[in-house]
């Protein structure tokens, strides 16, 4: 077997602005491969990619990040790994990013090139000059399988202004010039999500925004955020709405500094479509656990975590799935809980529509309904997590602060919005009606 092999260099950008190279990602036929630089793995002190290549020990981590066979470096499928899939945009931003390249939108290394520049958190990806010839960590790896790697293809760089941002809802990265917004921006790196309301849901930038200040208003740690006017956004295609909603973004920092960050579908190696996880039991506990082991700041964290969940609940928040929790690496090594994102109350679009849609919220919301106060102090148990009594008087506190401050603040609501909270509120849930 010979054909010729694609590749990029990727770098991880340091807390300081440094943007050092790791690794390459390959295409050899349907082989899509991650092989890391000798540099990265005997480093000690390296930058953290993600937590799903991070082993018990040194030594097992440097087992994973050099393996021959892992599913977490390789596949043989015309896919990237699972924590690389997750950098990709899905639905319409998928298929508008595969116009901007002019590929097919399941070319998973085209997508991946083509916004390489604008890629979630501080990693980024460009194609290595053919000159330079195929790099040695990437020809090891392909010919020790016996393939007969012959020459390197070419591969164009980032389209200039493409970016990657997961999740289905349109949206733009884009800066802030002056007071207007620009999505066209000369290739660099979004500091702002513009995120547009859709045809089905026109009240959905509403809805989102009054998401963020509920959870505001009962003390969560949110991602800054505000509505502008259509007329403040230079977008590439027009759009029939007069609001967006711009949320700054928590992976990016001053002068376009990049802050890395991971979803938690990435690292717990959820494909995309697999984001709703394998139940709400496993997958919190799992994720608990983890911020309580590896969180620099894991008591507050942990807290942090109680404490959106039950307000999720409060507010009808279903699609609270795995690509809407993330971890944020402010020192470029050690994890933290990231900033609240994506608030959405779904059950006030449950109002007026087939019970056939939106199955799988509505599957989660009868589920959360029924969470008692023992359902999370089990949840917690199961995690290994301490001072549990003190975190779930502390969660209590929150949802009476919520009963009383919420009513006002939702008269400026959606008013699917007040109907889907207020009963939520007036006892709709095992967690209100006990407090």
């Amino acid at each position: 077997m010979s054909t010729s092999i694609r590749y990029l260099r990727m770098f991880l950008h340091s807390p300081v602005g440094i943007k050092n190279p790791i690794g390459y990602l390959s295409q050899y036929g349907d082989i899509l491969r991650v092989s890391f630089n000798d540099d990265y793995v005997n480093d000690t002190n390296r930058p953290t990619l993600s937590l799903a290549y991070v082993g018990a020990n040194e030594a097992a981590t440097k087992a994973i990040l050099s393996a021959a066979r892992d599913i977490r470096l390789s596949r043989s499928d015309g896919k990237w790994p699972t924590y690389f899939q997750n950098l990709l945009p899905e639905g319409h931003n998928r298929e508008r990013l595969a116009a901007q390249r002019g590929c097919r939108s399941d070319d998973e290394f085209e997508l991946l090139a083509a916004a390489g520049h604008d890629l979630m958190g501080a990693i980024e990806v460009e194609p290595v000059p053919t000159d330079e010839g195929i790099p040695e960590a990437v020809r090891h790896w392909h010919t020790a399988l016996g393939l007969d790697v012959l020459e390197p293809g070419f591969v164009e760089f980032p389209v200039e202004d493409a970016s990657a941002l997961p999740g289905v809802i349109t949206k733009f990265s884009a800066v802030l010039e002056g007071r207007r917004y620009v999505v066209k921006r000369h290739g660099a790196a979004g500091s702002t999500i513009l995120k547009l309301p859709s045809t089905r849901h026109p009240d959905l930038v509403a809805n989102e925004f009054m998401g963020f200040q509920l959870c505001k208003a009962v003390g969560l740690h949110c991602a800054n955020v505000s509505v502008i006017s259509s007329q403040d956004a230079e977008l590439p295609e027009s759009v029939p709405f007069e609001e967006i909603l711009a949320v700054e973004r928590f992976d990016r920092g001053p002068g376009g500094q990049r802050i890395h960050m991971e979803e938690f579908a990435q690292v717990l190696q959820y494909e995309p479509k697999h984001k709703y996880g394998k139940g709400l039991h496993k997958d919190y506990s799992d994720m608990l656990r983890i911020i309580d082991q590896l969180s620099t700041r894991s008591a507050q964290d942990v807290q942090e975590f109680v404490n959106r969940f039950v307000t999720f609940i409060l507010m009808g928040n279903t699609d609270a799935h795995l690509k809407n929790w993330a971890f944020r690496y402010p020192d470029g090594i050690h994890p933290e809980l990231a900033p609240l994102y994506d608030p959405v109350c779904i059950t006030a679009f449950f109002e007026g529509v087939s019970e056939q849609d939106y199955a799988i919220n509505r599957a989660i919301d009868k589920t959360v309904r029924a969470f008692t106060w023992d359902d999370l102090d089990a949840l917690l148990k199961n995690s290994k997590v301490l001072r549990r009594g003190r975190i779930l008087q502390r969660a209590k506190s929150l949802v009476a602060k919520a009963k009383r401050d919420w009513p006002e603040l939702l008269k400026g609501a959606p008013e699917n919005m007040q109907r889907a909270i207020a009963e939520r509120l007036a006892g709709g849930l095992a967690l209100t009606k006990t407090v």
